[in-house]
């Protein structure tokens, strides 16, 4: 009963500190109407650091986490594949992604959608903010 409490502890405390980063959100928008995987890539100078993709209600609330991401040097990433009846991600879906509170870098991303045979795939890639190509000509 006592480890139940604690990982409930736990739990409760990790999502507080999630909660309090700033997240960046975006419109599921990709060519199928539905996807079973998240694939974050690491495109910024930072090493080392971890965030979370969730499934945002309407008002931009956290509705669900669709998966955990541990992220090394630049050019690493890590996936989530769920399963089940409630599994995929439908086109439209708002999906967000948090950074811990320790995390204090500043990124950017964009997103691809990648169709293969056995899963429809979004990819996040996380870029430095200030990165990206320069206005003046």
């Amino acid at each position: 009963m006592k480890r139940i409490f604690l990982s409930a502890l736990f739990l409760m405390a990790a999502v507080s500190v999630f909660a309090q980063q700033e997240m960046k959100s975006f419109e599921v928008k990709g060519f199928e109407k539905s996807y079973n995987q998240v694939k974050v890539v690491n495109e910024t100078s930072y090493q080392n650091f971890h965030c979370r993709v969730v499934i945002l209600n309407a008002d931009s609330t956290v509705k669900e986490v669709y998966g955990d991401y541990e992220l090394n040097e630049k050019g690493d990433s890590d996936t989530n594949t769920k399963s089940g009846k409630d599994s995929r991600i439908p086109q439209g879906a708002l999906l967000g992604i948090q950074f811990p509170k320790s995390f204090t870098g500043e990124t950017s991303f964009f997103v691809e959608y990648k169709d293969y045979p056995l899963f429809d795939v979004i990819v996040i890639h996380l870029t430095n903010k200030d990165g990206g190509y320069s206005d003046e000509y």
